[in-house]
């Protein structure tokens, strides 16, 4: 199933290396860049204009993105063919993203995504405007997103946070989401139902659509991720038709998660935790972790079974099985 998984995504990744146009990336943060931009909020729409007397959207966008060092092609359609394509639940600051059908068929309409949402683009009723991106006018004209920025990345985790490389690798290939507010919340609790869904998206797996559980309606955000975990064998319920979606997750559960996930087996690790013992019921899970250099535990030699995971630990532990 891994080696399923890495093929996918070598495929996706020669894809984008053959057929992305190789515009120049900024170094910019996102922040940077909607700060600049919110300078000109109110700037009047004029056709084809691309100074502060007057913009017309792809006119806005080429000379906010110019003046960070990005080199984009003048027209909304033409700057849709560059950069790297990103997923609308990958979005972060500084993406632009883009519009089909306004006032003709295909790409006619570019922004700049600035979190919660919204973009800042210039339009022909308001000027430069703060908008929704998924609602409203724009909600059903939405048709992709790209990036041009190299250090578009979530604000709270920074290059020398122990879990960068494997956040930023997650995120890249799209397993992982941040927060509205372009945060990704390293330290914040997982749930049952933010593992479910990341477990399914590493391995490229179908949904479903078949109920399992009795708290977990089809309106759950997570309804048809938690549904095809279940059907994979990855997940399990409580017994009394219960999954408990929303709450934290423990360490021991990941263990058996991704142990499931990869098929990891091994009791040969020079580890001894402390706190596990062969009655516990995770036991086989946790040494199978540490067997195949996913987990190393605690410097006091404990896992610490019990306790709820972080988004970050989450985040180690699955890029160590998909490494």
């Amino acid at each position: 199933m891994r080696k399923k998984f890495v093929s996918v995504v070598l495929a996706n990744f020669m894809a984008m290396v053959l057929f992305v146009p190789q515009t120049l990336a900024s170094s910019a943060s996102g922040e940077d860049v909607i700060d600049f931009a919110k300078n000109y909020l109110g700037t009047p729409y004029q056709w084809s204009g691309e100074s502060p007397d007057g913009f017309d959207c792809s006119g806005f966008t080429y000379y906010v993105m110019e003046n960070f060092g990005v080199d984009l092609s003048r027209g909304s359609y033409e700057q849709y063919k560059e950069g790297t394509y990103i997923s609308a639940s990958n979005l972060q600051k500084g993406d632009l993203v883009f519009f089909s059908g306004t006032y003709k068929d295909g790409i006619s309409h570019v922004g700049i995504y600035i979190g919660g949402g919204e973009m800042i683009s210039s339009t022909k009723s308001s000027g430069v405007a703060i908008d929704p991106v998924f609602s409203g006018y724009w909600g059903d004209k939405y048709t992709g997103a790209k990036r041009f920025l190299d250090n578009s990345f979530f604000s709270d985790v920074s290059t020398d946070f122990w879990a960068y490389d494997e956040i930023k690798h997650l995120n890249d290939e799209g397993i992982i989401n941040g927060l509205p507010d372009g945060s990704f919340g390293p330290n914040d609790n997982v749930s049952r139902a933010q593992v479910a869904k990341m477990a399914i998206e590493s391995l490229n797996l179908t949904l479903s659509s078949s109920g399992q559980f009795d708290d977990v309606p089809s309106s759950h955000w997570a309804y048809e991720y938690i549904n095809a975990a279940v059907k994979a064998g990855l997940v399990n319920g409580y017994g009394n038709g219960e999954f408990k979606p929303d709450e934290d997750i423990t360490r021991a559960e990941i263990a058996a998660i991704v142990t499931r996930a990869f098929e990891l087996s091994g009791n040969s690790s020079s580890y001894s935790f402390e706190d596990m013992n062969s009655s516990h019921w995770a036991y086989d899970d946790v040494y199978a972790l540490a067997s195949n250099s996913i987990t190393t535990g605690y410097n006091d030699n404990t896992f610490r079974p019990n306790e709820e995971a972080t988004r970050a630990e989450f985040s180690a532990f699955l890029y160590r099985a998909l490494d």
